[in-house]
Order: structure tokens, then C-alpha cells, then sequence
């Protein structure tokens, strides 16, 4: 697993669901913590400071996308919010 890689698809799904949650981009295809190259890479090697701040990220993605359809942009922004902190603490666990 190239780590360099696993940041970048991880970033580049978050502005996927920033975008929509502004206005400026498509609906974005949720991906489930199992599916992602880093969630099957830690079903190879588990690795608690990881699992779970993985699983939360994509499950508050997938939230703040729910909370934006039903038109709650506030917990929509503040959900984004909260998947940037987590981001950034998977990043720095895994450089």
C-alpha cells in the first residue's frame, strides 16, 4: 500500500463531499471503511489508532451527505468540519 496514495484518495473524497455540500459539484459516490484501499489494508493489518477514526470518517461523509439532501446545511458544515479534524489525524497516523 502506497501511503502517499491512500492520503490523496482520502483527500480527494472529502472535497468530492465539500463540493456537493456547497452546491458545486454532482452528488458524490459514498464508499463504505471496508471498501477503500485503506480499509482493506487494515483488514490485513489492524491498527486501533486507525480503525475507528477511519470508520468514523466515512460514516460522517456519508451523514453529512444525508443531512444536506434533507436541506440541514448547518449540520451539514459543521459534519464536513469534523471529517476535515479527522483527515487530518489520519494523515499524521499514518506518515
Amino acid at each position: 500500500m502506497e501511503i502517499e496514495q491512500v492520503v490523496l484518495s482520502h483527500f480527494q473524497y472529502i472535497e468530492r463531499v465539500a463540493k456537493f455540500l456547497e452546491g458545486t459539484g454532482p452528488e458524490p459516490e459514498l464508499t463504505s471503511p471496508e471498501a477503500c484501499m485503506l480499509g482493506q489494508w487494515l483488514k490485513e493489518n489492524p491498527n486501533p489508532k486507525l480503525i475507528e477514526p477511519h470508520a468514523k470518517f466515512h460514516r460522517i461523509l456519508a451523514e453529512a451527505v444525508g443531512v444536506r439532501k434533507q436541506g440541514d446545511d448547518a449540520k451539514a458544515h459543521d459534519l464536513i468540519e469534523q471529517a476535515y479534524t479527522l483527515y487530518s489525524q489520519l494523515e499524521h497516523a499514518l506518515f
